[in-house]
């Protein structure tokens, strides 16, 4: 049997993946979606399930509000005499390593450096006893970047014991944004696995030496070369026990965001050779890992007293804003100025190219309440219901620096009359663009507007997701949605 990349359309952001016994789990980046860090499950390598989050939420306030292209930066996964691992870097306040003995559970947070400018931190805890930990640079926090940088770790992983030293820079090889290191050992190599050359038009590297900190061969080992997949790199290393090898990496197709692939990798003279001959393969043989799985990640969700584990706030998660009921979910109109600076915004990845969204949900509201569906992006768009009328409304994001709070303009788009407290809407994504539909049900749904291109926003895709809000910065009344049903469609060509 054969697989199919992408084996995810979702924007799985930086992805690394690790094998602990017959069990896969992979993560990947979030920024300033929370919880963060979403830790997915699979125990074929080609289907997976999301199964929680390494960051319940980020312990600073200003995650509280919405800090676009500011948050959880590629993280990595390993596991340790019978701890799971995660370090990520937040580029503005420092070094982050949280544990879980179930990755399914409750993640301990632990602040192991107070540091700007670090990126794409990844530990390797060697056979010898010794720690290390690799990392990158953000030229937009600290001026340099395209090196790569070791430390001692403490024996707990905790402390960074040493100011690092050089073991690689792009510059003196002729690459560029040279970042999101995997340090691994084979043998009697130790590896580095890093992405160069940027996200759309780059390439993967192998570097190997017989000291963690080098001098390191060189070798790109994943590239474009003549198949449709752009700038393949930026992933994790894993074996299946069984004699095969695996490397996740991200594709970025815009508006859908960076959706994963998976490449069979093979040694050739202690190299690794991926894909085919070192170009992405879009089939290849389902891995032999003794286990085939169906499905994936959902996106439809009933609210029957549970928020459903796909959806991620736009800031820190906050009590006030949302109450899980027995029938429904209830969203409180929280202020907010705009929907781009709304924490409230309850958002998912997208699963599908083309998929419809409906949602039913009925507005106690007062002067100043919207609720309703939107996609997020720094062009933006949603159906709200107020009360008396309907309106759709375009966002328009102008961004400043990370400093700075980005300028946002709403305009509304077009309007109806409605005298109704409920309503059910649909949004239609079809190859990138989008239309909303109204009415009193899903059987008589009726246009409002045009077709509208997806946007991306942050380093991330388009963003689907449902909210309540007050534009008069007072909390107002509330939303009920009953659910949030999402049908995927046929492809258009």
């Amino acid at each position: 049997m054969k697989y199919q990349n992408p084996i995810l359309m979702g924007d799985y952001s930086d992805p690394d993946v690790i094998r602990v016994g017959e069990d896969y789990y992979m993560i990947s980046s979030s920024f300033t979606y929370l919880p963060g860090i979403p830790v997915l499950h699979s125990r074929d390598l080609v289907h997976w399930r999301t199964i929680g989050y390494a960051a319940s939420h980020l312990p600073f306030r200003r995650y509280d509000v919405p800090a676009h292209k500011c948050g959880t930066w590629a993280p990595s996964i390993r596991y340790r005499k019978g701890l799971f691992y995660v370090y990520v870097c937040l580029p503005d306040e420092g070094l982050f390593a949280f544990t879980a003995e179930d990755p399914a559970g409750r993640w301990d947070c632990h602040f192991v450096k107070d540091v700007c400018g670090w990126i794409d931190p990844c530990p390797l805890f060697d056979a010898d006893g010794r720690n290390y930990l690799l990392h990158g640079f953000a030229a937009s926090r600290c001026g340099i970047n395209n090196i790569l940088y070791l430390h001692q770790l403490s024996d707990d992983g905790f402390s960074v014991l040493d100011k690092g030293a050089l073991v690689y820079s792009g510059d003196e090889h002729g690459d560029v944004t040279v970042e999101g290191p995997k340090m691994y050992r084979r043998g009697e190599y130790f590896y580095i696995l890093c992405p160069a050359g940027g996200v759309k038009p780059g390439y993967q590297l192998a570097l190997r030496s017989k000291s963690p900190y080098g001098p390191y061969e060189r070798k790109i080992v994943l590239s474009q070369g003549n198949t449709p997949v752009n700038g393949p790199h930026q992933g994790g290393w894993v074996d299946t026990g069984r004699g095969q090898d695996y490397f996740i990496h991200f594709q970025d197709i815009g508006v859908y965001g960076r959706i994963p692939h998976l490449q069979p990798v093979h040694w050739e003279n202690d190299w690794p050779v991926m894909g085919n001959n070192g170009e992405p393969v879009l089939t290849a043989d389902l891995p032999d890992t003794g286990f085939s799985e169906t499905g994936g990640p959902e996106m439809s969700d009933s609210f029957q007293g549970k928020l459903g584990i796909q959806w991620q706030w736009q800031a820190n998660p906050n009590p006030a804003w949302y109450q899980e009921m027995k029938d429904g979910l209830r969203l409180y109109a929280a202020p907010a100025d705009s929907l781009f600076h709304a924490g409230q915004f309850l958002s998912q990845l997208m699963q599908y190219r083309d998929f419809d969204m409906d949602v039913r949900f009925c507005l106690a509201g007062q002067r100043g309440d919207r609720a309703g569906l939107g996609m997020m992006g720094y062009t933006y768009y949603y159906l709200a219901l107020e009360k008396g009328r309907v309106v759709l409304v375009r966002g328009r994001v102008d961004e400043i620096n990370r400093w700075e709070r980005e300028r946002v303009e709403e305009t509304v788009l077009a309007e109806v009359p409605w005298a109704e407290e409920s309503a059910v809407f649909r949004m239609t994504v079809r190859n990138g663009k989008i239309t909303f539909l109204y009415g009193k049900d899903e059987e008589t749904l009726y246009p409002i507007g045009g077709t509208y291109d997806m946007t991306c926003g942050g380093w991330v895709g388009a963003r689907p997701g449902i909210f309540c809000m007050n534009g008069r910065g007072v909390f107002g009344g509330h939303a009920d949605f009953a659910f949030c049903r999402v049908e995927k469609r046929e492809e258009q060509a």
